[in-house]
């Protein structure tokens, strides 16, 4: 070929890179080799692609060593190759080996994401975490600004997995993530706008299936996730939208609460908690509410409750077309002054505590309606500080027990019992 020619072909190519905004890390230095420290490396291409209108940082694969946290700036995006979640070996695709942070919880994330910056289809793994003696670590992802997003990635081990709630966020998107977080899988506060979470799950078997080193044994790692993992948690958030999402195995499945900044509403949809110990704990929510529809929750044998309202909580909760089922005793202890409603629900709740009613209300305004007890067992107790409530259209299981303790407005009617 006329090397002028050849010349003017590298040059077109060039260009269109430059245009289309691609930059590979390799060019800038970084190694993939999993022993040197490509952090530098990294961050220069972001910074080039930064100060150059953005675009895509490409990683390609490799095991890139992470000692120091980087930052993806404005309209970057940081991707690697990721087209399912990794699940038992490590050396596939793009792999960060992460030694930043360590034993550092409140120091900086690994990855700071900057308004309108992404990450995608990067393996996040921490090769000298452990259990026992876990070691805790910051934020592997941490957004703030506008239009933050995190799409196909898996978090092996990580302490605490993605934040979008330290810092103000609105429009906030994470999808088709997977992993063992240790402490928090998702944290979402200040978000002012509509963030949206789709197809997230956390299981352990992400970091005791990895054939990795450090791997620990499953029945130690099951048994510290119980004690320990808020997989979702929800503060400040207008208009929350979450689909798809599901947690084996944690201390709290969906925890939504109050902060400065206030409580939450939003959207659940096709949400699950399997074997915990609060699949559902509401401390508080917004008076818009949180509408949860096709929720699955199993309890674990270690806990009574499945879902918790805590006297604390003055919103509303809404359930529609949820199953719960499970070797806890209780399917939801409501307490507060808010609003609780089931509609269309299946309760399927097998706990040794034969006693206990299926749902306890303390107080509140509570909406029962054409839901299946079944299990033959003690079904509702409504305490004396229940202000209104309305049981109608139920199914029971062989008999009906319902105990009013209420001074309250009571309507109770069209019940059935299979027999």
């Amino acid at each position: 070929m006329d090397l002028q020619l050849l010349a003017v072909i590298t040059g077109i190519a060039l260009l269109a890179t430059s245009a289309c905004g691609a930059v590979n890390v390799k060019d800038y230095g970084a190694k993939g080799n999993g022993s040197v420290d490509d952090s530098a490396a990294i961050q220069k291409a972001l910074d080039y692609a930064g100060a150059n209108g953005g675009g895509v940082v490409e990683l390609g694969t490799g095991r890139f060593r992470l000692d120091k946290g980087i930052k993806i700036p404005e309209g970057v995006t940081l991707q690697g190759v990721w087209e399912a979640p990794h699940h038992a070996q490590l050396s596939n695709g793009t792999v960060f080996e992460i030694y930043a942070g360590k034993n550092d919880e409140n120091g900086a994330p690994l990855i700071a994401l900057e308004p309108s910056a992404a990450v995608k289809g990067i393996t996040f793994f921490y090769p000298e975490q452990k259990l026992p003696g876990v070691i805790p670590y910051p934020w592997t992802i941490q957004g703030h600004g506008m239009h933050g997003s995190i799409m196909d990635c898996t978090f092996v081990n990580p302490y605490k997995a993605i934040d979008f709630g330290t810092y103000p966020n609105e429009l906030h998107y994470i999808r088709n993530c997977f992993g063992c977080p240790l402490k928090v899988g998702v944290h979402i506060d200040k978000c002012t706008d509509i963030g949206r979470i789709e197809n997230v799950h956390f299981n352990p078997h992400y970091w005791f299936r990895a054939g990795s080193a450090n791997v620990p044994d499953s029945n130690e790692l099951i048994k510290y996730l119980g004690e320990n993992l808020i997989a979702f948690e929800f503060a400040r958030s207008d208009w929350e939208y979450v689909l798809n999402t599901f947690v084996f195995g944690a201390k709290v499945g969906y925890r939504f609460y109050t902060d400065k900044d206030g409580s939450v509403n939003g959207n659940f949809l096709g949400i699950g908690a399997d074997w915990c110990g609060r699949a559902v704990l509401v401390e508080q929510c917004q008076m818009p509410g949180l509408l949860i529809t096709n929720g699955e929750f199993v309890g674990s044998d270690k806990t009574d409750i499945f879902m918790e309202i805590a006297p604390s909580n003055t919103g509303v909760v809404q359930l529609s077309n949820c199953s719960f089922w499970g070797p806890a005793s209780i399917i939801a202890k409501i307490a507060g002054s808010g609003t609780t409603s089931f509609n269309q629900c299946a309760f399927l709740n097998h706990g040794k505590d034969k006693a206990a009613y299926t749902i306890d209300a303390l107080s509140g305004d509570i909406t029962i309606q054409a839901c299946r007890f079944g299990i033959d067992k003690p079904d509702i107790r409504l305490g004396k500080d229940v202000k209104t409530a309305v049981i109608s259209g139920n199914r029971f299981a062989k008999s009906k027990d319902i105990l009013n303790e209420s001074t309250g407005d009571v309507a109770e009617g069209l019940n059935v019992v299979s027999k």
